[in-house]
């Protein structure tokens, strides 16, 4: 769950961003950041949920987005777009990570229980050899 870890971390940043870039006077610039900051920490805290555990994958939707936002908006972009264009690649990377990124695949979780299982003497027999 890493990958969601630095996600709200990058979340946390995107909110202290206005502030940094000394753009909080221009009021759309500064709740579009906050906006997108808790959408990025809601999407990735829904993804330790089970049931909504791919909503990480919608960040790649407000990545581009803010990419393109971030290129677009006023030519050539002033330092607050240009922090838009690297938040939102660095989001396209670390949203395309899994959540249980840092765990071997299941068929070799299954693989490594049944070798366990099978190799680990039964009770039964410790009892006899004792």
């Amino acid at each position: 769950m890493w990958g969601r870890v630095v996600e709200i971390m990058t979340a946390v940043w995107l909110a202290l961003s206005p502030f940094i870039f000394a753009v909080q006077s221009d009021p759309t610039l500064l709740w579009a950041d906050l906006g997108i900051a808790v959408l990025i920490a809601v999407l990735s805290g829904l993804s330790y949920w089970h049931p909504t555990r791919h909503a990480h994958l919608l960040i790649l939707a407000i990545a581009l987005g803010m990419i393109l936002w971030g290129r677009f908006a006023e030519l050539p972009p002033p330092p607050a777009h240009q922090n838009h264009i690297v938040v939102g690649l660095f989001l396209l990377m670390i949203a395309l990570i899994p959540s249980h990124a840092s765990q071997p695949p299941l068929v070799w979780q299954k693989t490594l229980a049944e070798h366990e299982s099978s190799t680990q003497p039964s009770a039964k027999v410790l009892r006899r050899q004792r």
